[in-house]
């Protein structure tokens, strides 16, 4: 089972963003979940006709917060909550902020109701088999001109990378064990 929102999973609020996969990992666990494995988001997101976008056959940007214009950031950011007690840092992180509202795209909708599966932030998964620093991975494409599709996956960032465009959602076992 996956969350039908990125974390926190609470409709109107942001998404959490700017989180290493450690953190969103221990984030997931400390309410009784995991985060999901590549395939559980990528069968979330493309349903059983194995569809290339969540919502459909073809890229739709009316649908989905994506495709919004890159903005290159001028430092490397640090974790959010280290980001948001540092001036510098902070007003750097509103300015690429570009996220919206958890909810704020009803349309945008998988097969199995998760929504925002594609675009708005780029989402954690666990990478079963590998082992550490290399057991993170990314998927679902963020609000930047950017994949935004379900299948691809971004293996090249360690569990310790801090991207601005970078969220989670968690997922459960269907008996509700993590």
């Amino acid at each position: 089972c996956i969350d039908k929102h990125e974390w926190p999973n609470k409709v109107g609020e942001k998404p959490a963003f700017m989180v290493t996969w450690t953190w969103a990992k221990d984030a997931c666990e400390r309410v009784g979940k995991r985060l999901c494995t590549g395939d559980e988001f990528t069968f979330a997101c493309e349903g059983e006709q194995m569809l290339p976008y969540a919502y459909g056959l073809s890229r739709d940007k009316g649908r989905c917060n994506i495709d919004k214009p890159y903005v290159q950031p001028r430092f490397r950011l640090q974790p959010h909550d280290d980001c948001l007690k540092r001036p510098t840092c902070k007003a750097h992180m509103e300015e690429l902020d570009q996220r919206d509202p958890i909810g704020a795209h009803p349309d945008c909708g998988s097969p199995f109701g998760a929504l925002d599966i594609n675009g708005n932030v780029n989402e954690w998964v666990e990478i079963p088999g590998k082992t550490a620093p290399w057991r993170s991975g990314l998927k679902g494409g963020w609000w930047g001109p950017s994949r935004s599709r379900c299948r691809p996956m971004v293996t090249a960032h360690n569990e310790n990378y801090v991207g601005y465009e970078v969220g989670f959602r968690c997922c459960r076992d269907a008996d509700g064990a993590g």
